[in-house]
């Protein structure tokens, strides 16, 4: 109970949001399902390109996006495998059903004109990889719904590497059980928690709300259009 269990979106900052749906839609099929107004801050600008119901790729545009300076081996890697600033994106990997459908996806990218390598076979899965705007290191893979297989692809030297011990691999692999409190678990205060997210001054006071006033106050529902019925 409680765990993730797929990826609902992943955000990625853009200064041009119209070049990522036109890529993402016209070149990888994607449907533009959510163009609007980001939620609680200025003049930005969130969309959400359909990967299923519940997952999507999103795209963020605000006017200080543009004025960063993307530098590779900093903000982004430079191909899908290259060193990147801890904490930065590497690359995305967008899952497919089958093989057949991976060689499909490669069509479909080739056919706009963009160098694409692969398949590559990495036992698990089958990958294709591409470029996109921005910077983006791009992925395709397809495991064909099989799950991976911890016992043969966890290598006893790569855990020594990362330091990892015998008793704390057993729990990585298999995490303790945890019994929900219905969310009465009080929030620690902010100067005690482990890590922090780092607000500009003038939402500091975000961090000492309660759960209801961040429901209440920062809640917004309403779609911009509405459907008709």
């Amino acid at each position: 109970m409680g765990l993730a269990n797929g990826v609902h979106h992943l955000a990625i900052c853009t200064k041009d949001i119209k070049q990522q749906i036109e890529f993402f839609t016209q070149v990888c099929g994607l449907e533009l399902v959510a163009l609007y107004w980001m939620h609680g801050v200025k003049n930005t600008f969130h969309g959400f390109l359909k990967l299923g119901n519940s997952s999507s790729i999103a795209f963020v545009q605000g006017p200080e996006v543009g004025e960063i300076q993307p530098i590779k081996g900093v903000s982004h890697a430079p191909w899908t495998g290259a060193p990147v600033a801890p904490g930065a994106m590497q690359h995305v990997a967008l899952n497919v059903e089958s093989e057949a459908d991976l060689l499909a996806m490669r069509d479909r990218i080739r056919s706009h004109g963009y160098w694409v390598m692969g398949p590559i076979d990495h036992g698990f899965c089958k990958s294709i990889y591409l470029a996109a705007p921005e910077g983006i290191m791009l992925e395709f893979s397809t495991s064909e719904g099989k799950p991976i297989d911890a016992e043969a692809w966890i290598d006893p030297e790569v855990v020594r590497l990362a330091g990892i011990t015998a008793e704390e691999l057993a729990r990585y692999k298999q995490p303790p059980a945890f019994v929900s409190q219905g969310g009465a678990v009080p929030q620690p205060p902010p100067e005690q928690s482990k890590l922090m997210m780092e607000f500009p001054p003038e939402r500091q006071a975000i961090l000492r709300m309660t759960d209801e006033e961040i429901l209440r106050k920062l809640s917004e529902t309403t779609p911009p259009v509405q459907p008709k019925k």
